[in-house]
């Protein structure tokens, strides 16, 4: 996988904030919406190519491409084997994890980078 460090670490912390408040908050509300937007924006933004996405599916980036031409994304992952967005974010965030213990990167430290990030964000929303 050719995605920078950084950038993965990006994309873990906005998954793991949208998957906890999905679990707080009832899909029906304007905050998981808005949560759901903000993560497929900054997907789309740092996984251009789709290589994260079509890595945990299982296929080819050119496969995905193509599928995703016909099938809106729910349909993709249903026919891949997972029941909702949920459940392919909780294995994003394992792919996400595993990526970055080859880079180095100990559960420790991850979860270290995770929480400061996570403080900032709520003392400036605050």
């Amino acid at each position: 996988m050719k995605i920078a460090t950084k950038t993965l670490v990006t994309l873990l912390i906005v998954t793991v904030v949208t998957l906890s408040s999905n679990s707080f908050v009832s899909a029906m509300s304007d905050t998981a919406r808005r949560s759901e937007h903000r993560l497929m924006r900054i997907t789309k933004k740092h996984d251009r190519k789709l290589e994260l996405q079509a890595e945990i599916l299982g296929i080819s980036t050119e496969q995905l491409r193509e599928e995703l031409k016909t099938s809106t994304f729910d349909q993709v992952l249903k026919k891949h084997g997972f029941a909702d967005r949920d459940a392919f974010r909780t294995a994003m965030i394992g792919k996400i994890k595993d990526e970055l213990k080859k880079r180095g990167w100990s559960d420790e430290k991850m979860q270290r980078v995770v929480e400061k990030r996570l403080k900032r964000l709520y003392h400036k929303n605050a």
